[in-house]
């Protein structure tokens, strides 16, 4: 039997992000993928669209979660993208528990902020509730912005390679094995993410594309799942990603608002 993943977060009826570009990444990657839609969204909220209609799927997480271990269904990987509700961050918490196997990869995006702020409808209470999810993560993939969120820590103006490594050394502590600190600007006309285990840390550069897109953090989450559920190092599987993601950023056109033509891409995730 192949290994099965569960995608826990939100569902954009339109628009190439979140679980809409999460479940053919992982199929790509060779994995089963299972759904938990925590939100039906219309549309993404990017700038693109007019506000969207929001439906919350937060009273039927415990009810499914519940069958799946009537069932005796379990997991071999969990990716846990955008949730937006703390009380969901605690059901999760709490009924996760037992839906995986010992060895289980439990990846966690902690998607609350960038450029040094909370997003819209995030505050304090929410990243304390997140922080307590990162002690059931074995992989953490935050921003620096929601790094210094979880660490309860001010955005300095720079950051340089060490500064970096200490940070992700210190989310250490709160839980995961693993953090890949993502999109970080160390070096010019790069992008770097950073892989910090207990082994040490490695800096993973790609080209700095131009260009905002959305959805390219989902993508690249659910390849560095997909491929290390595959076996992959997570030094390898976040090199994967990474060029993954900037080979659908270039083969999108800049005027794009819905996400990326990643389809195309896909193949760069098959195999060994």
């Amino acid at each position: 039997m192949g290994k099965r993943v569960l995608s826990v977060q939100d569902l954009s009826c339109l628009g190439q992000c979140s679980m809409a570009a999460a479940l053919p990444v992982l199929s790509a990657c060779g994995v089963e993928c299972a759904v938990l839609p925590t939100a039906l969204l219309s549309t993404h909220t990017g700038a693109e669209f007019t506000p969207p209609h929001i439906c919350s799927l937060r009273p039927e997480t415990a009810p499914i979660l519940n069958h799946w271990k009537e069932m005796g269904l379990t997991f071999d990987g969990v990716e846990i993208g955008y949730l937006g509700d703390a009380a969901l961050i605690s059901t999760l918490s709490q009924e996760l528990d037992g839906l995986t196997t010992p060895d289980a990869l439990i990846a966690l995006d902690p998607v609350m902020g960038d450029n040094g702020r909370f997003y819209s409808g995030f505050d304090r209470r929410y990243a304390a509730a997140m922080r307590s999810l990162c002690g059931k993560s074995s992989l953490l993939l935050p921003n620096l912005t929601e790094a210094c969120l979880l660490l309860e820590r001010p955005m300095a103006e720079t950051y340089g390679e060490g500064d970096c490594v200490e940070l992700a050394q210190s989310l250490r502590a709160l839980g995961p094995e693993t953090v890949v600190l993502t999109g970080l600007a160390l070096f010019p006309g790069q992008l770097t993410n950073l892989v910090c285990t207990s082994a040490g840390s490695v800096l993973c550069n790609h080209p700095r594309l131009p260009g905002q897109y959305h959805g390219t953090g989902d993508l690249f989450a659910a390849a560095c799942v997909g491929r290390m559920v595959q076996g992959d190092g997570v030094a390898e599987a976040v090199r994967r990603a990474g060029e993954f993601v900037c080979a659908a950023i270039a083969a999108t056109p800049p005027d794009k608002g819905y996400g990326t033509c990643f389809e195309g891409c896909l193949h760069l995730l098959w195999g060994t």
